[in-house]
């Protein structure tokens, strides 16, 4: 008996060490500053809003390690087995290129141990799909956040109108106020960006600061409910097949219709250039984990192009037809030849010569 007692307590070490948030956020801290990504996961509570994302959270850390994170919790009030706090974070995403983010959590005691629950949001009225922001007394915020619940029907209508595909009814969004904030509930070594989907995961977008944002709003919505309507209709497992090239392709195939004039010539000429010279082969940004960032714009634009050129030369069903093929074969020579073509290489000639063409 000793014996067991003696390995239960070598075996979860952080488990009884969190007895107070401030314990709790030294737990995560450590955990993250070592890139421990077991032990990260140990300190979630299980039915939080953090339940999903934590565990890509984590994986994160496990990838990237953070060594100069700090977690902090200020103006903590629990009742009972509940606690309400700020999450004070700072952390270098790279060395020297320091974020900083605030935002309202929820804590959660289980057994006399705190497990962090993730944010703490607020439900906001829509005519379709879940809407949330951030509990904070930020008026404005939450004011900006209601406007985008009337936006919601009209980006999901116009993944429908381009792709056929709809947007599952059990979609949520939720908004932040900055891509700090944003990345704060994603990963920590997370580019700024203004929007994000994960197969399984709430979408997350930034509000645009400027005075008119709706086709600012309906260009990220329309992106990311792209992402979430290929993984739906790929199914679980099988949607993580479809190479990040695809899926970044296909969402600004939906979403450039909201995109500026000069924006979509612009990235149009970026996709011909790449053509033309500064190729990356599409199996080298195929995994979004193994693309580094100065590729990411190559993900976009030869994405992008790629299946403007399926759509045009081979029909507008056609680039959602290879996100399929490649959902159900797993290979990019099978998905190809589903469309025509001998093989996958000839498929990315074929596209490469057009676009160089255009």
């Amino acid at each position: 008996m000793r014996l067991t007692l003696l390995l239960v307590a070598l075996l979860l070490p952080s488990a009884v060490a969190q007895t107070t948030p401030d314990a709790l956020a030294g737990a995560l801290q450590t955990a993250a500053r070592a890139g421990n990504a077991a032990a990260y996961r140990e300190l979630l509570h299980a039915d939080g809003t953090f339940a999903v994302e934590g565990a890509n959270f984590a994986a994160d850390l496990g990838r990237v390690p953070q060594p100069t994170v700090t977690y902090q919790f200020s103006d903590v009030e629990a009742t009972g087995t509940e606690a309400h706090a700020q999450l004070n974070l700072s952390w270098e995403r790279q060395p020297g290129q320091v974020s900083q983010s605030e935002l309202p959590v929820t804590l959660q005691k289980v057994g006399g141990v705190w497990r962090y629950a993730g944010e703490a949001l607020t439900l906001l009225p829509t005519d379709g799909f879940s809407l949330y922001v951030l509990s904070q007394p930020n008026l404005r915020l939450r004011t900006r956040a209601a406007n985008v619940g009337a936006l919601l029907p009209e980006a999901a209508a116009h993944v429908q109108d381009v792709l056929g595909l709809n947007v599952p009814a059990t979609a949520t969004v939720k908004v932040y106020p900055n891509p700090a904030t944003l990345s704060a509930s994603v990963a920590l070594s997370l580019k700024p960006v203004g929007g994000w989907n994960e197969p399984g995961e709430a979408i997350k977008l930034v509000l645009p600061q400027d005075d008119d944002p709706r086709l600012n709003l309906l260009r990220v919505l329309s992106h990311e409910f792209t992402h979430l309507s290929v993984s739906a209709a790929a199914g679980p497992g099988r949607d993580k097949r479809i190479p990040w090239w695809l899926h970044e392709g296909l969402a600004d195939f939906v979403a450039r219709a909201y995109w500026p004039p000069d924006s979509l010539a612009s990235e149009q000429r970026r996709g011909a250039g790449y053509a033309q010279k500064d190729w990356v082969p599409l199996a080298e940004l195929a995994d979004f984990n193994a693309v580094p960032e100065n590729q990411w714009n190559h993900v976009y634009g030869q994405g992008l192009g790629l299946v403007e050129f399926l759509a045009a030369t081979k029909g507008e069903e056609a680039p959602m037809q290879l996100a399929l093929a490649f959902a159900e074969a797993g290979e990019a020579d099978s998905a190809a030849r589903a469309l025509g073509f001998a093989s996958f290489a000839a498929l990315e000639t074929a596209a490469r010569a057009w676009l160089a063409a255009r």
